[in-house]
């Protein structure tokens, strides 16, 4: 049996956490004064306590993305969606539906082919949505996907 496995990506938030480390640093060197040799510190800046704000705040998503771990996994008949905690199976059978949609604002070069995924369950009244970006190989995913509502449209 073939597992096909897609994790969460984080390169986002380890971009951000890394611009953001640069910027206080830049910031804290041009605004730090130079006399008589030595070099003085400026920290009671808002701008500084702002940059920090964030920095922290992009390092508490990376860390609990990172402890969720969130991947899905394709099977011959199921696709399980699995973090740390726990896990969902839902097999090809019970998918009544699958809606691709497309990203709207961006330019037609720059988008993706499709956005999210909306899954329509037998078992569950609102969709489950999946943003195939968040994912690793995001093509492939959207193949996985497609094969997925080929096979429902070559059911009926």
């Amino acid at each position: 049996m073939e597992e096909r496995i897609y994790k969460y990506k984080l390169d986002f938030y380890y971009k951000s956490l890394i611009i953001y480390l640069i910027t206080l640093l830049g910031y804290i060197i041009i605004k730090g004064n130079f006399t008589h040799a030595t070099y003085e510190l400026v920290i009671k800046d808002p701008i500084i306590y702002i940059i920090i704000l964030f920095i922290v705040f992009f390092l508490i998503i990376l860390l609990a993305n990172t402890i969720r771990a969130r991947e899905i996994i394709f099977r011959e008949r199921m696709i399980i969606f699995r973090n740390r905690f726990g896990e969902r199976e839902v097999g090809y059978n019970e998918i009544l539906n699958v809606r691709f949609s497309r990203e709207k604002r961006i330019s037609r070069e720059e988008r993706s082919e499709v956005r999210i995924v909306k899954l329509k369950l037998k078992n569950r009244k609102r969709f489950l949505r999946i943003r195939l970006n968040d994912f690793q190989n995001e093509a492939e995913l959207i193949e996985e996907f497609k094969n997925i509502s080929r096979q429902m449209h070559n059911k009926l």
